[in-house]
């Protein structure tokens, strides 16, 4: 995986940390010279000092390669506008930090994926990245965004995303395939092995929508 992170103050440096401690590779953008090198000093990364906001930073952290893009300044202006940049390079997977709530349907409209800063948050970004098969607490509703390997001999392998039902309130997010994030086009085949990232709304019809991918059987009580 590949991702890159603006903002390296508290959640961005978490996160960074995080990724990278797993093998992965991560581009940092910060306009603080003093952290850019502090961090440099400490782990294996491109770290660019400068504006998120200049195109050209964009490119040189490599977002037109990247699987995700994280905006975690302190500023939501800041974090929407970059998500915005980084939606017309077409990186798959959008993660921006919101510090007011009322600013969430603006994220929301451009397909950003929203993230309340809490004491655990960078480990639930990371997870979410990384489709870690484990359930994502996303706020007080408990919207939740979840990972489910796809078993052989699951109703949904070897079928299209258009041709899977899942219950009211759940939603293919992305789906996982040789370590390749792929879009859930209507025409993607689900394969036994791939995992599948989704969202709930709610817990209720949990476990028939896990069964959907990982086959009765293979999950304990929701």
């Amino acid at each position: 995986m590949y991702a890159v992170i603006v903002g390296l103050s508290g959640v961005g440096e978490s996160l960074a940390l995080a990724i990278l401690q797993r093998g992965h590779t991560v581009a940092v953008i910060d306009k603080s010279e003093d952290r850019c090198k502090k961090f440099a000093q400490e782990v294996d990364a491109l770290v660019i000092n400068g504006e998120a906001e200049d195109n050209d930073n964009l490119k040189n952290a490599g977002v037109e390669q990247a699987d995700a893009f994280i905006a975690a300044t302190g500023d939501d202006s800041v974090n929407l506008m970059v998500s915005t940049m980084a939606k017309e390079f077409k990186v798959p997977q959008l993660i921006a930090i919101v510090r007011d709530p009322e600013h969430t349907e603006l994220f929301r409209k451009i397909g950003a994926e929203v993230v309340s800063p809490d004491g655990v948050v960078s480990e639930h970004i990371y997870q979410s990245l990384s489709r870690v098969l484990d359930f994502l607490f996303m706020g007080k509703d408990r919207k939740e965004i979840f990972t489910v390997k796809v078993a052989e001999k699951a109703q949904a392998a070897n079928r299209k995303v258009k041709d899977i039902r899942l219950p009211n309130g759940f939603k293919t997010l992305a789906v996982s395939h040789m370590d390749k994030i792929e879009n859930p086009d209507p025409g993607l085949v689900i394969q036994p092995g791939d995992e599948v990232l989704l969202y709930a709304t709610s817990r209720d019809n949990l476990r028939k929508a896990i069964e959907i991918f990982a086959g009765s059987g293979h999950i304990g009580s929701c």
